[in-house]
């Protein structure tokens, strides 16, 4: 009896890098967000987490550890926020620091105001008793992502939890050629991974192709 093939794991999906949101989506993704937290408070948490995912570059496993004190103080919302990298903590990296925008310093304050979260507590954790008390996993949050997308109408299957991490520095670099900012941004060691991260390469080569033509 012959068995069928067991159907390719990536049947109908999209692999590959996952690109970055533009500025335009960007700006409707916080545009919906800001109309939904008017009336639901879960997306006051998602605004918040929305901001802080694209300032940071954290990669998922990071964002979803922070704790209230990672971002606040007894006296405020911190402007710059300082982790060690659980990917790279094994190898004694320096920290990575990211700057906290005005927009985003807001949309914690109102988050923590409204989550009365103790500063040793998860940032970010899930609705209702059952999860109050553990953080958001990769999983939920790369669910949380897709409905923001559905919710922009962009088709999830097109982006990854990759994408809210290279939006910033490749803004960063497209408006400034600024290579190494992006780097510090990223928590890279090499510039070379973060040439093949944020595709400067492969952007540089088809700006030229589209310049010269045989």
């Amino acid at each position: 009896m012959t068995v069928p093939p067991k159907p390719a794991w990536n049947r109908g999906k999209v692999v590959g890098k996952k690109p970055p949101l533009t500025p335009d989506e960007v700006s409707l993704i916080r545009l919906l967000l800001r109309q939904d937290s008017r009336t639901q408070p879960a997306a006051v948490r998602d605004l918040a987490l929305f901001n802080v995912a694209l300032d940071t570059c954290f990669r998922g496993s990071d964002l979803v550890r922070l704790r209230v004190a990672d971002v606040a103080t007894p006296l405020g919302v911190r402007e710059i926020v300082e982790i060690r990298q659980k990917k790279t903590e094994t190898r004694n990296a320096r920290p990575v620091q990211a700057r906290l925008s005005a927009v985003t310093r807001d949309s914690l304050r109102v988050y923590l105001a409204a989550s009365e979260r103790p500063l040793h507590g998860w940032l970010f954790t899930g609705q209702g008793v059952r999860w109050s008390h553990s953080h958001l996993s990769e999983s939920q949050l790369w669910r949380l992502c897709k409905g923001w997308l559905v919710r922009a109408r962009l088709d999830p299957a097109l982006y990854g939890l990759h994408s809210l991490r290279r939006t910033f520095p490749t803004y960063i670099h497209q408006q400034t050629g600024n290579l190494r900012a992006a780097q510090l941004l990223l928590g890279h060691v090499s510039i070379e991974s973060t040439k093949e991260y944020i595709g400067t390469e492969q952007a540089e080569a088809l700006d030229i192709a589209g310049k010269y033509h045989l």
